[in-house]
């Protein structure tokens, strides 16, 4: 099949109609607005740790005591009382007990019991952005009136 006598460019096969045809094309760039959401981290206060000395007063209940003698006198024996008449003169003699007493003694002493620490826990939520993007769309309009 023969290709008709024609312009340049009017063949379909012409390499050139292709190069024409973007040349005489009628175009437009397409925008629209996207969401860049980015995060930022802003100080939003201070804590310190301050160890100082406080008193308080305690009261605490304590047991004291002392040793107090009480005579307490109560009959011989029997063999006591043959061993006295077995003998002819009285016994003599001493004899001693020690008496004691409790007394509260204070003192304070200094121990270490407990460590106090601070330490930030991170908390996250979800926050809805919400906004109004604009876009181009395209729309082909035809001229009706043309013939």
């Amino acid at each position: 099949m023969a290709v008709q006598n024609s312009a340049p460019g009017q063949d379909p096969r012409d390499p050139q109609r292709e190069e024409m045809l973007d040349d005489q094309a009628a175009s437009v760039v397409r925008h629209e607005e996207r969401l860049v959401i980015n995060r930022q981290q802003e100080e939003t206060g201070r804590l310190r740790l301050r160890k100082y000395v406080v008193e308080e007063p305690v009261r605490q209940e304590v047991t004291v005591g002392h040793d107090e003698p009480d005579v307490v006198h109560t009959p011989i024996t029997e063999e006591e009382r043959q061993a006295f008449l077995d003998g002819s003169e009285l016994p003599v003699g001493d004899d001693e007990m020690i008496l004691y007493r409790t007394e509260a003694v204070v003192q304070t002493v200094r121990v270490p019991y407990q460590r106090v620490r601070l330490v930030a826990q991170r908390t996250e939520r979800t926050e809805v952005i919400e906004d109004t993007l604009r876009k181009e769309r395209v729309d082909i309009q035809t001229d009706e009136n043309r013939a």
